[in-house]
């Protein structure tokens, strides 16, 4: 009988800043939510702000262009929390800024399916911790999520 397979996933993936280097964040992720046995409530929750907050620093960060390198960074803290932190190589942006969350318009249930310019309140609304760190050649966001149990 072969041995049970219980190697655990990378804790670390390294994206080239390409969107499509898009498809390689949903089978870690899955990797991570198996291994952890993480519900799928939470699991949706961690795809979302995941895409949102990488897809942003390709896009906005990086203007698009290819080879600039970021890190996606698992962590479990404890039976209740695990904790994803991205690191670029972006010019600094802070998406924890008060003010970029009180200019915008209050948002309707609509405006969370439509893409452009709602990222950084899906990113608030779905993540149990978000913390911002400006790093000498980059950023370094945190996004914490609860666990139940």
């Amino acid at each position: 009988m072969p041995a049970e397979d219980t190697a655990k996933p990378a804790p670390r993936l390294t994206l080239k800043g390409q969107l499509d280097d898009m498809a390689l964040l949903w089978p870690w992720v899955e990797d991570v939510v198996a291994q952890y046995e993480i519900p799928a409530n939470v699991a949706f929750d961690i795809h979302l702000c995941l895409e949102e907050a990488i897809s942003n620093v390709i896009r906005h960060g990086y203007g698009g262009e290819p080879g600039h390198a970021l890190t996606v960074d698992f962590a479990s803290r404890d039976a209740h929390h695990v904790v994803f932190t991205i690191e670029d190589q972006a010019p600094p942006f802070d998406p924890l800024t008060a003010s970029l969350i009180e200019d915008q318009p209050a948002a309707s249930p609509e405006d969370y399916l439509r893409p452009g310019g709602r990222g950084i309140l899906l990113m608030r609304k779905f993540a149990g911790t978000l913390a911002y760190e400006r790093l000498a050649g980059g950023n370094r966001l945190t996004i914490g999520f609860v666990l139940p149990g």
